[in-house]
């Protein structure tokens, strides 16, 4: 008996060691205990984590857990981006693109959604095909629109992506349609890098 106690204590100390900080801070976050959540991923943050970077950025722009504070947002969410994380690039973008806590700037918001998209994130897809369906900060054009919000609705997790790209097929012709057929084969043939 006393032997089993041992191995269990053993068991459970170690799987304490192995648990992985950033999970936890999700699973904090989810339950709405920010201070936890913020204790697993500000230590991450500023190790450098681009994925722990952008949680804590998206704290502080909705002020949970933290006082709203959107100049640090931007400075985690400019960290995050830059260290590769699709996430931070993609909430960076939107933050461009709105003009929320930085100038609005349309052709920055869209380098920074084409670095989400072409890493297969379906929302820096979804925003990238809105900014080339608007023409903001790029001339609009609807076949590169509408192979964005196609990606975007594979992936099943943006549900106006599907109705967008539906909307742009009715209005083309069968000819353009199959044009945007390749187009959106050949942007999946290349892993969404190179597409525009």
């Amino acid at each position: 008996m006393r032997k089993s106690f041992i191995l269990l204590a053993i068991a459970l100390t170690i799987g304490q060691a192995c648990a992985d900080p950033l999970q936890d801070g999700e699973t904090y976050f989810q339950r709405a205990d920010y201070g936890h959540a913020l204790a697993s991923w500000r230590p991450l943050a500023i190790q450098g984590n681009p994925i722990a970077q952008n949680n804590l950025a998206i704290m502080y722009l909705d002020g949970k857990g933290v006082a709203q504070n959107i100049s640090e947002a931007v400075r985690y969410l400019s960290l995050s981006a830059a260290g590769g994380s699709s996430l931070g690039q993609n909430n960076l973008g939107g933050l461009y693109r709105d003009g929320k806590g930085v100038p609005r700037d349309f052709a920055r918001a869209a380098r920074w959604f084409s670095a989400s998209a072409a890493q297969g994130n379906s929302a820096g897809m979804y925003n990238l095909g809105l900014m080339y369906d608007l023409g903001q900060g790029m001339k609009a054009e609807p076949f590169h629109a509408y192979m964005w919000y196609a990606l975007a609705a594979e992936q099943r997790n943006i549900p106006n992506a599907a109705a967008h790209r539906d909307a742009l097929w009715r209005r083309m012709t069968p000819a353009a349609q199959n044009a945007v057929r390749k187009l959106v084969a050949a942007c999946k043939a290349n892993d969404f890098h190179g597409c525009r």
